[in-house]
């Protein structure tokens, strides 16, 4: 992978995730800039920006001894950091948008009580989820919009016992 980013951007998701085997290799390719491919035994020169992404606090994981603090120290840089999905619910338009075509193709809509029901759940599991919540909605409308039957029971149960005022069941 560091091969093919060469020239452009590696991103590398999870990174807090990582076996510290696996971080002593990365940390290696940070320094050196360079990797030496399965089967060869010459090093290939490599220039990539490396974007990491994860849900882990790192800083912790250094101090538990988790994480290499000179890996941490070379992935710091600028910094973003994005809220869970809950705390934005004024993106989940924009991702909804995004994702249905994505997921079920050009042409679908949802139903207010259907939507409502996305706007209602707490998304846990962030943009996966509801990318999974959405395809899985898909599948079960067909080509039809998508209704509330049709999204899953765990988007669907937060709803139980609250009403909308301005959406019909």
């Amino acid at each position: 992978r560091f091969e093919q980013a060469d020239g452009g951007t590696l991103f590398l998701d999870e990174i807090g995730d990582l076996p510290r085997p696996a971080q002593a290799a990365l940390l290696r390719v940070l320094q050196e800039r360079s990797v030496v491919p399965v089967g060869d035994t010459s090093p290939v020169a490599v220039d990539f920006r490396l974007c990491a992404a994860t849900h882990r606090d790192l800083a912790a994981q250094v101090e538990r001894g988790e994480l290499r603090a000179d890996l941490h120290a070379r992935l710091l840089g600028a910094t973003v950091e994005l809220p869970p999905l809950r705390e934005r619910r004024g993106d989940l338009g924009l991702l909804i948008g995004r994702l249905l075509p994505k997921v079920g193709g050009d042409g679908l809509s949802i139903t207010p009580s259907a939507a409502y029901a996305l706007l209602a759940h707490d998304w846990p599991l962030n943009v996966r989820e509801l990318e999974r919540a959405l395809a899985a909605a898909c599948a079960r409308a067909g080509r039809g919009p998508i209704e509330l039957e049709h999204l899953p029971t765990s988007v669907t149960a937060a709803r139980s016992g609250t009403s909308d005022p301005d959406v019909s069941e």
